[in-house]
């Protein structure tokens, strides 16, 4: 009996590590690869033209006959944050927006908590250790870390505020590892930073090398099927190994067809990997259902990914002490979990939320590529809070929004069917559109896959019903045909003051304004626009996507998604706008 748990202990805390580390290097290869088919797959069926017959791509409105142009005069105001007290709709709508991303930040950080002292009662009951308050302390405070990256993750903080972040935690750290050295004489400050490294160095590169925006969306699940698959193959030529006559039997049959042992080794260890990749693809299936049962979101696949890889790395050292001490891991993220539920549900996240779910729909120039990236994590973290997003697949968020049900569909082969390619399927799309918070309170990001004929009808039908429309006319120039279009389509049907346009240094402004001008001078008889006795056109200048700029975005849009459809957004008191 001695002899088999020493065996578990040995294969538990070596082929472990060995299989997260292996599962990892895999998992990285295979992300990019797929992430670059992928990103390759939705440019060639954009490109594609749809065999039905759609297609009236001349806009949503008809061409109305010799309408008149229209006269009323044309402005051009950039918006500044708000710097009064004032409680109007928009300001209420902001100030949900960053409080609710914060909130959100603050139960993940009362159940971290309770993940860490669970992790540290399993390691000192494993360990057969006096408890000590501060000893307690400071290992839970070491089994902490993690809560540091989820708010990166969930808040994605300025820089300014990650290092105060930073500095407060080691600052805490530092005070109980004095307060343990004077009360503990001769322990060594050594061993202290050893605990920390420990349980925190490994996952936190793998963490890094995942969590990274470039393949955050599909990272983890790709990690999570390499895991299954790993261990599949390692516990195949394992079991194989320890038992003498099935290692006879493939031996015989492996050197029958011509394998050597070099080539039966690895055939066992791609045979498991094959067996238990089923189970790994039905794991994936099932994170699939409860994402669109909305029991998961993408935001809590990466956090939980992220709890569940530190509960496994730390409770692979807790083995030696007896093989059963590796469910702690599981049983910390398992508490965790239950803890983060009860607090969402304690403070009615997701009741609160419903209360708004505004629609916004963003649009931007398909060739900024990483700006494109940095914008649109950077305003989800806040704008996601109180309304959901709706946008046109292109090739510059193609591989940063991708959902899991996407994800499986594409490896499937059935990503085809996602795109639009008649009426009928637009009014299908549309009404599946998921516009209610999940259960943290996060709104959710919906995509429409359009062929080269199919995104102009597509973006008119958004347009008109969002609430606020975004354009992110970075890089706008004469080279941007299909921006012109969009430009001219946001005048016809939407209320003007419900679009915001970003801008920056690489704008063509001179160009912007001429094709605006135009856009405001032909615009429809039919259009909202036309009810209005001027208009104003709301500018926000980005010169990063931190700071500042992004809360001006932001309340540029809560006012464009609380205003009339006549009305202008209003512009802060405080801050005159600067005419264009």
């Amino acid at each position: 009996m001695n002899q088999r748990a020493d065996a578990l202990t040995v294969a538990l805390t070596g082929q472990l590590p060995f299989v997260i580390v292996i599962a990892a290097i895999l998992a990285l290869i295979v992300s990019f690869f797929l992430l670059h088919l992928y990103r390759r797959r939705v440019i060639q069926s954009m490109r594609r033209r749809s065999t039905s017959e759609l297609l009236e791509t001349k806009g949503y409105l008809p061409p109305d006959p010799g309408h008149k142009p229209n006269d009323a005069p044309l402005s051009f105001n950039f918006v500044d944050r708000i710097v009064t007290g004032s409680r109007s709709d928009a300001e209420k709508l902001f100030h949900s927006a960053r409080r609710r991303r914060w909130a959100t930040a603050w139960v993940h950080t009362l159940a971290a908590v309770c993940f860490a002292a669970t992790m540290t009662a399993a390691f000192l009951s494993a360990g057969k250790m006096d408890f000590s308050p501060f000893r307690f302390a400071f290992l839970t405070w070491s089994n902490f870390w993690p809560a540091l990256m989820a708010i990166e993750l969930i808040v994605g903080p300025s820089r300014r505020s990650r290092v105060f972040g930073l500095l407060g935690y080691f600052a805490a750290g530092a005070a109980i590892a004095a307060v343990m050295l004077v009360k503990i004489p001769g322990l060594p400050i050594g061993q202290l930073l050893y605990l920390w490294l420990d349980h925190n160095a490994v996952p936190t590169v793998l963490l890094l090398i995942f969590l990274n925006r470039r393949i955050r969306a599909l990272g983890p699940l790709v990690l999570v099927f390499m895991i299954i698959g790993v261990a599949g193959a390692t516990l195949t030529a394992g079991f194989v190994a320890r038992n003498p006559h099935l290692l006879k039997a493939v031996g015989e049959f492996s050197h029958a067809i011509g394998l050597g042992a070099t080539g039966a080794i690895i055939a066992l260890h791609a045979i498991g990997f094959a067996a238990f990749a089923i189970v790994g693809w039905l794991v994936l299936d099932l994170l699939r259902q409860l994402y669109e049962r909305k029991r998961i979101s993408e935001q809590s696949i990466n956090v939980d990914a992220m709890w569940l890889l530190f509960g496994i790395v730390n409770s692979i050292g807790l083995v030696f002490e007896g093989y059963r001490w590796i469910a702690s891991g599981f049983v910390a993220f398992a508490i965790y979990k239950l803890a983060a539920a009860g607090l969402f549900g304690l403070f009615g996240v997701s009741r609160r939320a419903r209360r708004n779910g505004r629609r916004l729909l963003l649009l931007r120039v398909f060739a900024l590529g990483r700006r494109s990236e940095q914008l649109y994590d950077t305003l989800g973290k806040s704008w996601r809070n109180v309304g959901s997003i709706q946008m046109i697949a292109g090739p510059d968020l193609a591989t940063t929004t991708i959902e899991p049900h996407e994800f499986l569909d594409f490896v499937s082969g059935k990503l085809d069917r996602r795109f639009i390619d008649n009426g009928r399927t637009l009014d299908l799309r549309i009404d599946q559109m998921d516009l209610a918070p999940d259960r943290e309170g996060q709104f959710r990001v919906t995509e429409f896959f359009c062929h080269d004929d199919t995104w102009k009808i597509t973006l008119a039908r958004l347009a008109e019903d969002s609430d606020a429309v975004l354009m992110d006319l970075r890089g706008f120039s004469q080279a941007n045909a299909g921006c012109v279009f969009e430009i001219h389509e946001i005048f016809n049907v939407v209320p003007l003051a419900r679009a915001v346009f970003a801008i920056d240094d690489s704008t063509n402004q001179a160009f912007m304004r001429q094709t605006m001008a135009q856009a405001w001078h032909q615009v429809k008889d039919r259009s909202p626009n036309r009810r209005i006795d001027a208009g104003n056109v709301a500018l926000v200048q980005i010169a990063d996507t931190g700071g500042g700029a992004m809360q001006d975005l932001l309340y540029a849009l809560c006012a464009a998604a609380t205003t009339g459809a006549t009305g202008q957004p209003p512009l802060p008191q405080g801050n005159k706008p600067r005419d264009f």
